[in-house]
């Protein structure tokens, strides 16, 4: 699974979680005890919750559940309060993340505790869903005003962006920027799709020892696919989730994979868990380890713009290497 490790146990969680429990129903109720009074409001759509919600024009004090943190710091809010693990340097960069690195936390996927909600003043609270997690959003909107956007799967949360900006009241040129980044991608199809769309290829990364590939569900199989590449028909055929599991034992079945990317942090650094696949005898033996075409790829479960725009440049460095190859 395109995660960092600490991320890892949350999602694979979440996502059990979400074929056994029944989707929080949130509140319509857009009062807040601790939210400004007579300050300018506009309606939004919770759409995990089916609410219409009065939310602050201007929101000064956000508490930032699942899946928002990344997002919320890429447009520069800085949230009063946070779930545990939402802020990671791995996702964020140094920079961004010394601006986040001391926020307190209220939380985790498996619930909040509603004191140190009231506790850090919210004047709104957003996250998002899959359906999987165990938070009273009906509770927590008497606190502050709470919109809850609905997800499935990580293309679902980059696609949100502009939602969560309109819900903090943030302006972006998020449809500039990825504009930029399909046109990218666009113009490595055309120069090199004649080549990369005859290959097929396949993503993964590793967590806490398990091997998980990516499917036709993920947010990097789009921009893999978007670029020219050719994909492994193994996890494109009506996929359950966005990645699979693939046993150790089984690292042989991507033999025929002409390259391979794997995981790698904001940074380049590589995750311990993919680095040992990486060095294990069995992919070692696979040909496309042997030709040299196996290629870091930037997580596609980041969801900023610079983790778009450096996934690009590593779709690019293997475009060339192969079309180079071939």
């Amino acid at each position: 699974m395109r995660l960092s490790p600490s991320r890892a146990a949350a999602a694979l969680s979440a996502a059990a979680l979400a074929t056994t429990l029944a989707a929080c129903s949130g509140s319509s109720d857009a009062t807040s005890s601790s939210g400004s009074t007579g300050a300018a409001t506009h309606a939004v759509k919770s759409t995990f919750t089916g609410t219409t919600v009065e939310v602050p024009e201007h929101p000064k004090r956000v508490v930032a559940l699942w899946r928002t943190g990344s997002e919320l710091a890429d447009m520069g809010v800085v949230p009063v309060a946070t779930l545990e693990g939402e802020m990671l340097e791995t996702e964020l960069g140094s920079d961004t993340f010394a601006k986040v690195k001391d926020l307190p936390t209220v939380g985790t996927f498996e619930g909040v505790d509603l004191e140190k909600v009231i506790a850090a003043k919210p004047d709104l609270i957003v996250g998002m869903d899959n359906g999987g997690l165990k938070i009273d959003y009906d509770e927590l909107s008497k606190v502050a005003p709470t919109v809850v956007l609905k997800i499935a799967e990580p293309t679902d949360v980059w696609d949100n962006y502009t939602a969560l900006a309109d819900v903090v009241g943030r302006s972006t040129d998020y449809d500039a920027r990825e504009k930029k980044i399909d046109a990218e991608l666009a113009d490595l199809k055309k120069t090199y799709g004649d080549t990369l769309g005859a290959l097929q290829v396949t993503d993964f990364s590793s967590s806490q020892g398990t091997i998980w590939v990516e499917t036709s569900k993920s947010l990097s199989y789009r921009r893999i696919s978007a670029a020219g590449f050719g994909y492994n028909p193994t996890y494109t055929k009506a996929p359950e989730r966005y990645v699979t599991e693939l046993a150790a034992e089984n690292l042989p079945d991507l033999a025929d994979q002409d390259a391979i990317f794997y995981e790698v942090n904001l940074d380049g650094t590589v995750p311990t868990d993919v680095q040992a696949v990486l060095d294990s005898a069995s992919f070692k033996r696979l040909p496309a380890a042997e030709a040299g075409h196996v290629f870091p790829l930037t997580s596609g479960i980041v969801y900023t713009f610079d983790a778009a725009e450096k996934q690009v440049a590593d779709l690019q460095a293997a475009a060339e290497k192969l079309a180079a190859d071939a």
